[in-house]
């Protein structure tokens, strides 16, 4: 009977490790999506921004656009993609010189931003 009852703690507990270390694993991915995807906009808002001269207005419009069609989305205001323009601008310059930038592949262009992948 011993035996079953350390079995059964046994069990348990490596069930319970691996659930919180695929948890701890999927809130690291999403954060790290999360900060692709806010860098990725930024890069493409500031690239376009200095590029056609975009205004306030175009990123209000925007962000007002995106809320009609994505209804629910929370974290696009246009402050937010003003803030996510800032993030590009000011974390680039420290990516474009440090060698794990590499881990970075970001594609932007006229119409698409492809974010391949970004390690924390």
């Amino acid at each position: 009977m011993e035996s079953s009852i350390q079995q059964y703690k046994q069990a348990v507990s490596v069930i319970k490790e691996a659930i919180l270390h695929s948890q701890y694993r999927a809130a690291k991915m999403v954060t790290g999506e999360e900060l692709s995807l806010n860098f990725g906009i930024g890069a493409y808002v500031s690239n376009r921004s200095r590029q056609e001269k975009w205004g306030t207005s175009i990123i209000e419009s925007i962000s007002e656009q995106l809320r009609r069609e994505l209804p629910g989305l929370r974290g696009f205001s246009a402050r937010s993609i003003r803030n996510m323009r800032t993030f590009y601008e000011y974390w680039t310059q420290y990516l474009i010189w440090q060698p794990s930038a590499a881990k970075l592949q970001l594609s932007i262009n006229q119409d698409t931003i492809d974010i391949k992948c970004f390690s924390l």
